[in-house]
This record gives C-alpha cells, structure tokens and sequence, in this order.
C-alpha cells in the first residue's frame, strides 16, 4: 500500500521543502518506494557514480536520504533505476567541494558510490545525510564537528599542482562579464577533466581485473591429460 500522499507533503515541509518535489517522475514513484514508517530527512538531485565495475552510468538521479536508507532513483525510458544504500552498510563517508558542485563519496563493504550534488543543496544536504550517520563522521575524524565537510579524494582536485588552482579560482569575485565567462569557461573545462578522470578510472579498473584473470588463469594446476 503506498505512503499518503500527505504524509509525504507534511515530511517535505519539516525539512523546508515544498511541493514542487512532485513534478519530478522519480519523487512520484516515492509513495510505492517508502516504508510505512520511513522518514524523509534530505532531498536533492545530482549524478550517481560508481568507482569500478559494474558502472553507474551519470545522469540526473533523485537522490533522497531517508531514516533508513539513501535512496537514488532514475526514470530510465524502460524502466526506473534504483540504488539504495542502507545507513547501517555505510562505513565511511566523506565531501569535498568543486567549482559548481559537491561530492559526497560513500563507502559500504561492497561499493564506493560517488554522488555530485548542486553545491547550493550541498551544505542542507550534506548536513542531513551526516547527521544519520555521525558514528561514522566522528571515527573518521574525532576532532571535527559532526556536520565538518572532509575534503575527498577522487576527484580532479586532489591531483597534484591542481587544488591551489581550483582553490583560487573559487574563491574568485569576477569583476565584470568578461572575467566571469572566462571562470565559466574554466568551470567546464574542469568538469570534463574530472569526467575524462572517471572514465580513466574505470578503464583502470577493468584492465586489473582482465590482468588478473589472465594470471589466474596462467597458473592454474592444468588436468594430466592436458597440453
């Protein structure tokens, strides 16, 4: 049976939110999605990542932590993709900020998911996922406040000579037109970096198991009636 309707309209207002949720096709599907006794705490949109094997493809997902779990959900053409993430798998947790947006990585036993969120939800989305999961915040780093942003470490950022550049730049107050068409500019070409990055990454990551298996394979006992 799926949550009423206004049960999810008095969830959104707790947080700040309003009704405009329900244009988007994934917030629809949430009445069939939620438990009885699930709670809405954070709402956003943004990109899925996977680190390796099998790869999330990027788009625009419904990203959506709730009292149980984190819930990512896209409209495919065919059918509705959907990623949950229960807090209790969640072992590490770390963000770091961009030029235009803000990742939040997420580790679980299983999977490394990285999720690129607008950098004006990042701050009251951020703050509600952390708040789920503050054991978590407070292993990594005893010393900071629960709602301390981590700096991550998958990112074109972290590359060396490129933080102090990224640093500046964001910290820049363009003082006319042209000194802001050419930030943006900088902006997206920064964005492809990281997805060519990405891209790398998963290339990577598909070698190393190809090259394993060939090891593998290389040394396995052979039968005695083999070659």
């Amino acid at each position: 049976m799926p949550v009423d309707r206004g049960a999810i309209d008095a969830q959104l207002r707790e947080i700040g939110e309003g009704e405009r949720w329900w244009e988007q096709r994934e917030f629809r599907d949430l009445p069939y999605i939620l438990h009885p006794e699930e709670r809405i705490l954070g709402i956003t949109v943004g990109k899925l990542l996977g680190r390796r094997r099998p790869r999330v493809r990027a788009g625009r997902w419904l990203i959506v932590a709730t009292s149980q779990r984190l819930l990512c959900l896209n409209q495919g053409r065919f059918a509705r993709k959907q990623v949950e993430i229960p807090l209790a798998q969640i072992v590490r947790m770390y963000q770091g900020n961009g030029l235009r947006s803000h990742q939040i990585t997420i580790e679980t036993p299983d999977r490394r998911y990285r999720i690129r969120i607008p950098k004006a939800d990042a701050y009251r989305f951020a703050s509600a996922l952390a708040a789920l999961v503050p054991g978590q915040q407070q292993r990594l780093h005893p010393d900071l406040e629960p709602l301390a942003w981590v700096p991550g470490i998958t990112t074109v950022a972290a590359l060396p000579g490129v933080a102090g550049l990224l640093s500046k730049v964001s910290s820049l107050s363009p003082p006319d037109y042209a000194y802001r068409d050419q930030v943006e500019r900088l902006e997206a070409v920064v964005e492809r970096l990281q997805e060519d990055v990405e891209r790398l990454q998963q290339q990577v990551g598909f070698l190393e198991s190809l090259l394993q298996k060939q090891a593998e394979d290389a040394f396995a006992p052979r039968s005695p009636g083999g070659s």
